[in-house]
């Protein structure tokens, strides 16, 4: 028993003892390690304000700025280790990288996806910010944008969270790309009716909503013919940025005054033809 606590004493002073040699590194490796930190956060803040003002594209600074922080950060671990004396460890770790970067890849092979579909989006992709998009049947506002996924609003008030390689493998349609967004409607008139007139009378009421682009043109114009029955397109143009996308509110507007010409004019309009209290019932923008 007292060999053994011998031994043991031996072991703690001994211990002790390269722990006091150790000292001066272990201090050092800490004061570099929290100098490191610092110096790598204040560069990060340098770098994100000169990319912000050249991009202007929040999602490539922080991937670009992530990207640096992270390698700063290992090779800030990797001095560290060495001033430790830990240099061989370093070595192995740097060489097991691909082994484990190709198991982990792998074994997140969703998530990698994403990520990649992130990366490429970074630099290319067909939205930003606030821009109305639809895919795959989610339609909403692009509200924010990381590496994985991306998050919209729908029209309804939903948040919803698509991942980015759904978005990169499908079609996207962009409501308010180029700002500009055309809307149409149809109205079946009796054959019986002074069709130049009530074609002239809808395309003045169209144009007398400011909201309504003069160029490109309103247009009204005969869609087809049926029997007794003619069809009417009403189409026009307005700017994303006067009106929200997809801009029931403005077409509800046209038509309900349009419907209101129709009856003070006692037109024959024939079925299917919009109701103005159906078209009042537009999705919330």
């Amino acid at each position: 028993m007292e060999k053994e606590f011998v031994d043991f004493s031996s072991t703690i002073q001994h211990s002790w003892e390269n722990f006091l040699g150790q000292l001066p590194a272990i201090l050092l490796a800490i004061l570099v390690f929290i100098a490191g930190i610092f110096a790598i956060k204040l560069f990060s803040k340098v770098v994100t304000k000169f990319i912000d003002e050249k991009s202007k594209d929040s999602i490539v600074t922080d991937f670009l700025v992530n990207i640096v922080s992270f390698i700063l950060t290992i090779f800030l671990i990797i001095v560290c280790l060495g001033i430790l004396g830990y240099g061989n460890i370093t070595d192995k770790i740097l060489a097991g990288t691909a082994l484990t970067t190709f198991i982990v890849g792998f074994a997140l092979k969703d998530i990698g996806e994403n990520f990649l579909a992130g990366i490429l989006m970074a630099f290319r992709r067909p939205f930003r910010i606030g821009d109305l998009i639809e895919v795959q049947g989610m339609r909403g506002r692009v509200k924010k944008m990381s590496l994985r996924e991306t998050n919209i609003k729908t029209l309804d008030g939903k948040d919803v969270f698509i991942p980015n390689s759904i978005i990169l493998k499908n079609p996207l349609e962009n409501f308010t790309y180029n700002q500009l967004l055309r809307s149409e409607f149809f109205i079946n008139v009796d054959y019986s009716e002074d069709l130049e007139k009530v074609m002239k009378d809808i395309l003045y009421i169209i144009n007398s909503f400011e909201e309504v682009e003069k160029n490109p043109h309103a247009s009204v114009y005969v869609q087809e013919i049926d029997g007794e029955k003619i069809k009417l397109r009403g189409a026009y143009w307005f700017k994303t940025t006067d009106v929200n996308a997809p801009g029931n509110s403005l077409k509800s507007e046209i038509l309900f005054k349009v419907i209101h010409y129709i009856k003070k004019q006692d037109i024959k309009i024939e079925e299917n033809s919009p109701n103005p209290d159906d078209e009042r019932k537009t999705v919330k923008e």
